[in-house]
């Protein structure tokens, strides 16, 4: 019997196999607030790693200055741009590569 949160992440895993993602597409298609798909994609960069594969995440990028979060190592969207300060960040994008 499958758990429904291995339902889920199976789910996840399926749609960034196909197109590349955020998490707020990703809670719409599957139906679970986007905090939870955060949660998830955690542990599916994981499970993805150990087969061969990788989640792919195109970082965050201010509007308001163009900033670009290169270095950031969290999955979720940060809360403020440390050069302008101000809080107009667009979503990180998932994608699973082979």
């Amino acid at each position: 019997m499958t758990s429904p949160m291995g339902t889920v992440r199976r789910q996840i895993i399926d749609l960034l196999s196909q197109e590349a993602m955020t998490a707020l597409d990703l809670s719409q298609a599957v139906r679970t607030s986007e905090k939870e798909v955060y949660r998830h994609l955690a542990h599916i960069q994981k499970t993805v790693a150990g087969q061969g594969r990788k989640l792919a995440v195109t970082p965050c990028t201010c509007l308001a200055c163009g900033f670009t979060f290169t270095d950031r190592r969290r999955l979720t969207k940060p809360g403020r741009c440390p050069r302008c300060r101000e809080s107009r960040i667009d979503h990180p994008v998932f994608r699973i590569m082979e």
